[in-house]
């Protein structure tokens, strides 16, 4: 884990940040700082707002109220996307559209943050596949992956575009132990240089001794942000009395996690 010192600002911030769909507030009054050099973990039962929240601060979805300032920019005004990389559990379609993991992370640099040559994208593109260690499958069809390494393809498109905020969703999720092992040791070197690592998941796992701050959402708000070291008393509490939340509806379902 890293520890900030005073003098450093916030990768991302959220200040009184309310979300709501059809006048049912969902997340209310939400005040979190993210921090370069720092891994913090989203956690809450199904239908907390955990992907909401992540969906607001990325400006995917309208704010009721509050702000966002993403490197001291008020989100509307951010312009430097580069420097954000999000990892989905899973690409669309990558099960029926043919294509090789050399051109899953090669796409991630389309529009890089400045112009490049072919040999510097390739040489950009294996750099990426060789720090999750599957330099030597790049030219391999992504399907023909197991689901742990096609997490770590995924991560590998990350980390080509070098930004320095990465946020990524359930980046464990069914993922057996040796790939998690890569996954970790992959993500512990981004934040040794100073990146903002930001997860989304159900639990923290082998990730338990690299998150400097859980935060936990349940019923709309922040139930819980602190240290690792004094969630399992508080989160067996807030997992009980508030794992379940209040939206109900088919249209919430859809659009919370």
């Amino acid at each position: 884990m890293n520890l900030t010192s005073a003098n450093d600002a916030p990768s991302i911030s959220a200040r009184h940040l309310c979300v709501s769909f059809d006048d049912i507030s969902v997340l209310s009054d939400i005040n979190l700082d993210f921090y370069p050099g720092k891994t913090s973990a989203i956690l809450g039962a199904n239908g907390s707002g955990k992907t909401t929240l992540i969906r607001a601060l990325l400006g995917l979805l309208p704010v009721h109220e509050g702000s966002v300032e993403i490197h001291g920019q008020i989100l509307e005004n951010f312009k430097d996307w580069h420097r954000v990389a999000y990892v989905p559990q899973k690409l669309i379609n990558s099960a029926t559209v043919p294509v090789s993991v050399f051109e899953t992370v090669n796409a991630a640099l389309v529009f890089p943050s400045q112009k490049m040559s072919g040999k510097e994208k390739k040489s950009q593109v294996l750099s990426a596949l060789a720090q999750v260690g599957l330099e030597h499958r790049a030219q391999d069809r992504l399907d023909e992956l197991s689901d742990g390494q096609q997490r770590r393809v995924l991560l590998a498109r990350a980390l080509a575009t070098k930004a320095d905020i990465y946020i990524l969703d359930e980046p464990t999720a069914g993922v057996d132990s040796a790939n998690q092992v890569v996954l970790v040791s992959a993500i512990r070197s981004l934040v040794a240089k100073g990146s903002c690592v930001i997860m989304i998941t159900h639990e923290l796992g082998p990730f338990k001794h690299d998150i400097d701050n859980a935060i936990v959402l349940a019923n709309g708000g922040v139930a819980y942000h602190g240290p690792v070291a004094n969630l399992p008393s508080e989160a067996e509490s807030i997992h009980h009395n508030l794992g379940t939340t209040n939206h109900s509806t088919t249209n919430q379902a859809r659009l919370l996690d």
